[in-house]
């Protein structure tokens, strides 16, 4: 990648086994989770993004970020809404800067509103939005997490009636977490705080790769430059398109895409596996 961002002072592997023996380390070290939701307003899918960056890497993610600033034209915050043909190269380093790294990655939730039965809910779309979110949240921790490792979320304000919904989602988290019997007894859970996405880079990282996701399943949008984002994506994950889910082994770049087997109704999406991300 051209631009200073891809060469000031921002660790990167240099070797296939140095990448091997960071990836393994990294399995030691602690996360944050940024995470951004989509589809909360009359839309027909509804999406749940998570962007996990090793918590020791926080100022190498801070120096990336401003390296892309000072290479490229970029928005006051990055979202997905905010790609521009001005702003194209900045979104489109971004990309490649997310995928460059090892000690990045980004898991999803998509689901259809119409497949969400309220009765398993309470009847509460509100409710049952909440438990999907904190459901991506406990499946994808427990597949990580190990005694001793420790998860800091950060979360964009939840939409919802209930003003202490990332409260009430930090107690359930905790609670799911310490019935895993590995982790029982564990303080794996960190915080879960809601932050203002202008001041979590990792919010807007997130943001941009669940907009990308949520529009091309839509299929809606016509504008180049987002369109060329979508693409870029799809490219590093070695896919035509990006309207597939993932197989649950996949680290790096994760859709799940929510589907009740009992249901009758066939799986709404071809399942893909990456075929570039390390």
């Amino acid at each position: 990648m051209n631009g200073a961002g891809a060469q000031k002072g921002v660790e990167r592997p240099t070797s296939a086994a140095e990448a091997s023996r960071s990836r393994s380390s990294d399995q030691r070290r602690h996360f944050a989770i940024y995470c951004d939701e989509s589809g909360v307003h009359g839309t027909r899918l509804m999406g749940f993004g998570s962007l996990w960056m090793v918590w020791e890497r926080r100022g190498d993610f801070q120096q990336l970020w401003r390296d892309l600033q000072t290479a490229h034209f970029a928005p006051s915050e990055a979202k997905w809404t905010k790609i521009t043909k001005q702003t194209l190269p900045f979104f489109l380093a971004l990309v490649d800067e997310f995928f460059a790294r090892n000690w990045l990655m980004f898991h999803c939730l998509v689901l259809s509103k119409s497949e969400i039965d309220l009765d398993h809910h309470e009847g509460d779309w509100d409710l049952a939005r909440r438990k999907h979110f904190t459901l991506l949240l406990a499946n994808k921790i427990k597949r990580f997490a190990t005694p001793g490792k420790v998860y800091r979320v950060r979360v964009d304000p939840i939409h919802s009636r209930y003003q202490k919904a990332d409260e009430a989602a930090e107690v359930i988290l905790r609670n799911l977490m310490g019935q895993a019997p590995r982790l029982s007894g564990q303080q794996v859970i960190h915080s879960l705080r809601t932050v203002e996405s202008k001041e979590s880079l990792g919010v807007q990282m997130g943001d941009v790769l669940l907009g990308a996701v949520m529009a091309a399943r839509h299929g809606d949008v016509t504008a180049g430059p987002k369109l060329a984002v979508i693409d870029r994506i799809a490219g590093h994950l070695g896919w035509h398109d990006l309207r597939s889910d993932t197989f649950p082994a996949a680290t790096k770049f994760k859709v799940w895409r929510f589907w009740d087997p009992t249901s009758g109704a066939p799986r709404p999406e071809i399942t893909r596996r990456p075929t570039r991300p390390r």
